[in-house]
Formats: C-alpha cells, structure tokens, sequence
C-alpha cells in the first residue's frame, strides 16, 4: 500500500474492489442534497480532473481504477494526490483500517488527515461529527465558505448552533453575497444584538442590506413571547443617523412596510428616542396617549402586547 501509484498495491486487500449499489445510492443522494456538488468534487476539480459528478463515485472496478490514474498523472504535489486516495479508501464498508494504514504509511500530513475526515463527513451529512475535525486549530481553511454555506442551508431552519460555531471558531472571511446572506439569517436568529454590531463590519456595501436583513428576520419570527422580546431588544439598540433613516424607511416605504408589527415599531422606536413627536408621522397615525400619573407605561405595555400577538400591522 506504501506505493499508491499502483493501484493493485493500493488496493492489495482486495484488488477486485467496487462500489456497491448502497454506497453509490448514498453518495448520489447526500450530492442531491447538496446542491450537486460534494467537497470530494472540488478535491477532484483542484487535482485538474474535469466533470467530476461523472467520475466519482466509480459505478465498477475499472471506473476505480480509470479514477485512481487520472489521479496519479494529476500534476498536483503527492499529499494532495494521496489525501483524495485517503478519502477514497475511507469509502470501502468495513474496512475503516484501509484509509488509516494508507495515511500512515505514506506519511499524509495530519492537518491532510484531519481536513478529509472531517469533509468525508460533511458529504454523509454528519455535520456535528465533521465539525470536531474541521474546527481543528492545526488545518489552515480550505472551502470556509463552502462548508458555511452548507451548515447554514442544509440544516433545520432553526438550528443555529453549528454553522456559528464553525464561523466564530475558524473566522473564515466571507465575501460571496449568498453566503453572506445565509450566514447572517443564522445571526439574526440567534442573536439581535451581535447580528446588529456585525452588520456594522460589513462595509458600506452590505451594511444597509444587512441591517434590513435583520428588522425582516425579527418581525418575520413565529408569533409570540420571544418575537416581541426580540423585536423590543432591536428597538432599543443604539441605531446611528444612517441606520435611524433604513429602519424608518424599511418600515414605511420600503419591502418592510407590510411586516408585522411595523407600524408599532416605529411608534416605540419614536418613544425609546425621545421622539414623541415624529410618532404619528412614522406610524401612519398610530396614536400612543399618556395619562397622568402613568407617563408611557401603559401604552408601552400595550405597544409591546401588540408587537406580541399580532393585532395590528
């Protein structure tokens, strides 16, 4: 197994290898749901293999070993070379010592290692268990915006956890729009306030989108408890002039006028900055009265009891 260049030596344990039907069905199905591109396709595209989707996985034996060659006369470095054969080998069933053998004998740098253990996971969709190896401190990122995207798009909508985990553990930059986009809707639902302080790095490009992003994301929650607490939390943060002027217009004239509750965020905005006089203006009449003795309290209660269940929009 030491000389991977051949493959019956590679594969010495059983040189008649092929995918069975289970494994390839499997593989076809976790590359469906990702969008039809698995990491193990970018691996192939950056050893200079073309159309990968029809190479891998090898339907027989002789597809195996047409895709071990087209891998050895790749002009890539050998650890690269030898990191796809170490992904290959982790897909034999019931042979998990195969891949450990192979990297062992040939030397494959642990960060390699660790980096295709934790990708060989990602497209099986074991995405807690892939985290542990992707997060490691000793792997450079290789695809960060990849496997956030991923972790942002192929989890259930409320999960949060581990595409931040991922994103505040490696602090991969991020620079394509969609990606941007999917992670900052995990922000936005975890956290008003540390979405709100990161919009703010964005630049100038993405600050107002993303700022809108966020009131969309908090006046879209499910009904209830938490989307009032959420949306008093966003009503409350200390908006500059710019961001004063998005939230108003967003919530006037723009693609948040018919949110729930946008009428009423203004009027609370309005009170929350000593802006009483710009209420009605903003909230196209919405009155909010004080009664000797009780200041704001209970119209404040009342404001927030609507931002609540929904009476008014």
């Amino acid at each position: 197994m030491g000389d991977f260049q051949h493959f019956d030596n590679l594969f010495a344990f059983e040189p008649r290898f092929a995918y069975g039907e289970q494994t390839i069905t499997k593989i076809l199905k976790s590359r469906r749901l990702a969008n039809k591109v698995l990491f193990i396709d970018r691996l192939l595209e950056t050893l200079g293999l073309e159309r990968p989707q029809q190479i891998y996985p090898p339907r027989s034996n002789q597809e195996l070993r047409d895709l071990h060659d087209q891998i050895i006369q790749s002009a890539s470095p050998d650890h690269h070379k030898q990191s796809v054969l170490y992904y290959l080998l982790k897909d034999i069933p019931d042979k998990d010592k195969a891949a450990s053998t192979f990297a062992q004998r040939v030397f494959l740098p642990e960060k390699y290692r660790i980096f295709i253990d934790g990708i060989w996971l990602l497209d099986r969709g074991e995405f807690e268990h892939a985290l542990e190896y992707l997060t490691e401190p000793v792997l450079i990122p290789t695809f960060p915006e990849e496997i956030v995207y991923i972790l942002c798009t192929h989890l259930n909508q409320h999960d949060d956890k581990l595409p931040l985990a991922y994103y505040y553990t490696v602090s991969p930059a991020i620079t394509s729009p969609k990606v941007l986009e999917a992670l900052f809707s995990k922000l936005a639902a975890s956290s008003v306030t540390e979405a709100f302080l990161w919009s703010r790095k964005q630049g100038e490009a993405n600050h107002r989108k993303s700022f809108e992003q966020l009131v969309s994301t908090v006046f879209n929650g499910p009904e209830g408890e938490d989307r009032a607490r959420r949306s008093v939390e966003l009503i409350h943060l200390p908006f500059s002039e710019d961001e004063e002027n998005w939230f108003a217009e967003f919530l006037t004239d723009g693609h948040g006028r018919d949110l729930h509750g946008a009428k009423e965020a203004l009027a609370v905005r309005a009170i929350a900055t000593g802006k009483k006089s710009a209420i009605a203006t903003q909230a196209g009449g919405f009155r909010v009265q004080e009664r000797p003795g009780l200041g704001l309290v209970q119209s404040w209660q009342q404001l927030r009891a609507r931002l609540d269940v929904g009476t008014m929009k």
